[in-house]
């Protein structure tokens, strides 16, 4: 199976993630995504706004300038702007021009995450961002950084979509399983817009610092299982299940949660966290760091190649096999989200 692929535009109607709440605060903090300026701060309630980053006036950002009594006011020009995006005061005159407004966004935070709509404003409330609620649950334990990876955010998706490769960027992190024998065909469910998976593997030993992290015996052989989801344009959610045969009811499960928002056509902002609801402790994630931190930064490296190529010399048909089942039905997903956008 084969066809010429271009990385679509990405879809406007979702929610993606603009920040992490830790790094809202009253200091006003500049964000560029779906190639849109972004201002993002709190007011005294604790709510977070989010307006254009640019002055009416002038084209200044008004990220560059301050908070007061919950106005944001441009560090050049004076100009004072509620949450709602409305001018109040300009220090020069009395009277506001009556279209001195800058854009607000609709925001929503919950699980650690700062969610932005980008379509038109009264769509939000017909749509509500994923739930990633161990994110911010006790019983799970969580790791993980952001960054931005120079790649169309399409590419991302595909990767988390099939981690077969993951033998062969990084033998020692990949589970064996990978490399046992032909891997099990996925077990894919498709809806309008998501498009989730699961398999059951054979029973197998686990990755050296898998098994230490179980504090199990290298040579021990478990019961493993995958799931993945692509929950939305700004959403991946994948798990990785280990039951030891001894004791089936007790699953250890790392989860995956990746956040990816487009800062542009090739750039994409990539929040990811790892989630485990075993071995917890604030140094098992310590010690947990600069493994995934390796990995992640392979598949960046990959995906900026990946996309290299692309901007240079443009798309060519793909080849595609049975792990690429899921990853195909993404595209399907974003290409009608985008033609369904510009033909509306």
């Amino acid at each position: 199976m084969s066809a010429v692929q271009t990385p679509p535009a990405y879809p406007t109607q979702s929610w993606y993630v603009a920040a992490t709440s830790d790094e809202v605060t009253s200091a006003p903090l500049g964000r560029r995504a779906l190639d849109t300026s972004l201002v993002l701060y709190r007011i005294s309630d604790g709510s977070v706004v989010v307006l254009e980053d640019r002055d009416v006036h002038r084209p200044y950002p008004l990220s560059l300038g301050r908070v007061e009594d919950d106005l944001i006011i441009s560090s050049y020009t004076g100009f004072a702007y509620a949450a709602d995006g409305s001018c109040v005061r300009v220090p020069t005159q009395p009277e506001v021009p009556y279209d001195a407004r800058v854009r607000a966004f609709p925001v929503r935070e919950q699980d650690g995450l700062i969610w932005v709509w980008f379509a038109e404003a009264g769509r939000a409330d017909l749509h509500k961002p994923p739930n990633v609620p161990w994110l911010v649950d006790s019983a799970w334990s969580t790791l993980g950084s952001e960054w931005t990876t120079e790649a169309n955010f399409l590419l991302l998706h595909e990767n988390f979509a099939d981690i077969t490769h993951v033998a062969v960027v990084d033998p020692d992190f990949a589970p064996p399983v990978l490399t046992a024998g032909p891997v099990p065909l996925l077990e894919v469910e498709v809806t309008e817009t998501t498009v989730s998976f699961q398999r059951d593997y054979p029973t197998a030993p686990l990755a050296a610092w898998h098994a230490t992290l179980l504090g199990a015996d290298p040579s021990t052989a478990f019961t493993q299982h995958e799931e993945g989801r692509f929950a939305s344009p700004g959403l991946w959610v994948d798990s990785w299940e280990v039951r030891p045969e001894a004791d089936a009811a007790s699953v250890a499960t790392l989860r995956f949660t990746h956040a990816v928002t487009p800062v542009d056509a090739t750039s994409t902002r990539h929040v990811w966290r790892v989630s485990r609801n075993f071995a917890p402790g604030e140094q098992t994630s310590a010690d947990l760091v600069p493994l995934f931190t390796r990995y992640y930064s392979q598949v960046r490296e990959i995906l900026e190649t990946m996309q290299g190529v692309l901007s240079t010399d443009g798309p060519r048909a793909d080849v595609s096999v049975a792990s690429d089942v899921a990853a195909l039905q993404v595209r399907k997903i974003v290409a009608r989200m985008v033609s369904d956008e510009r033909f509306a």
